[in-house]
């Protein structure tokens, strides 16, 4: 089951799609600064559960964004939750020599947040912030719905950055759970 396919279809944010968002939710699509950081204002226990953490065949093709021809990437995808609550699904990729020389802790951070690293180091640059709908009848809506057991009453969205980290690239990509905005 994991990783979760991803949605296709994705739009920037000056795309007209985007003028038609919620408020709130544009606000922590097009949200600048590290997820942790805002997860953790919003008060409770902070944490990051684990969901999978394996090395695959490199699915470039399904996922464009990412400038990569390698042959294999590291899949990472957690939880950032206040208690037990999951509040965002998210999903790393990184090739294999992204996680090479001093970038070879990105394959150890365990249950450390990633947005740790990329926000307090220089040399993390993020690239154009892109958004998608997950559709509740989507491998990673039926997830949610199922697994987190949280009802896709109104549109949930995701969104992708791809980062570089000294010049190696990941693509980090974050949805944004229905427990969110209750």
């Amino acid at each position: 089951m994991h990783p979760l396919t991803l949605p296709e279809t994705w739009f920037s944010l000056d795309s007209e799609q985007f003028t038609k968002l919620r408020s709130d939710v544009a606000q922590w699509i097009k949200g600048e600064s590290s997820l942790t950081v805002k997860i953790k204002e919003l008060g409770i226990a902070f944490n990051v559960a684990v969901l999978a953490q394996t090395t695959l065949p490199n699915r470039a093709l399904l996922h464009p964004a990412l400038p990569s021809q390698e042959g294999s990437a590291l899949f990472r995808e957690v939880l950032l939750q206040q208690g037990d609550v999951p509040l965002v699904y998210a999903q790393t990729i990184m090739p294999d020599t992204t996680t090479t020389g001093t970038e070879t802790m990105l394959t150890e951070l365990g249950n450390q947040s990633l947005g740790q690293v990329l926000f307090q180091s220089p040399q993390a640059i993020r690239g154009d912030i892109e958004f998608a709908e997950v559709t509740p009848t989507s491998q990673l809506g039926l997830y949610i719905q199922q697994e987190l057991q949280q009802t896709i009453n109104e549109p949930c969205y995701i969104r992708r950055s791809l980062f570089h980290l000294n010049r190696k690239p990941l693509l980090v990509c974050e949805c944004f759970l229905p427990s969110l905005f209750q």
